[in-house]
């Protein structure tokens, strides 16, 4: 049990981390620890699902409104809202950007 325990704060740690980053992209989305740490839980549902962290930036990032009444709540709606249901392999973040590989036209 106590090994469980100590993975749990690990996976915690590491999603509120990547939760306090948000700030450095876009400086209306900056959390404290505290609000980091409450929202890790949703990063962590995203992470079993199979998203990269790059995936779950991009859900909270990508098409942020003008103004937000707070951080904490744009970014709990993305995540909650936004997580997908499955395995995430494949496809975009819900919002996120389509990536064409280097050297696509997009003719045909």
């Amino acid at each position: 049990m106590r090994a469980r325990r100590v993975s749990s704060l690990v996976g915690a740690t590491a999603a509120a981390r990547l939760l306090l980053t948000f700030g450095d992209y876009d400086r209306r989305l900056t959390l404290d620890g505290a609000e980091a740490l409450r929202l890790a839980p949703l990063v962590e549902a995203w992470w079993r699902r199979g998203a990269s962290n790059a995936e779950v930036r991009a859900a909270v990032t990508w098409g942020a409104p003008r103004s937000m009444r707070s951080a904490y709540d744009h970014i709990e709606a993305r995540l909650a809202g936004g997580r997908p249901d499955g395995p995430v392999s494949g496809r975009r973040a819900r919002g996120a950007p389509s990536v064409r590989s280097q050297g696509a036209t997009g003719r045909r």
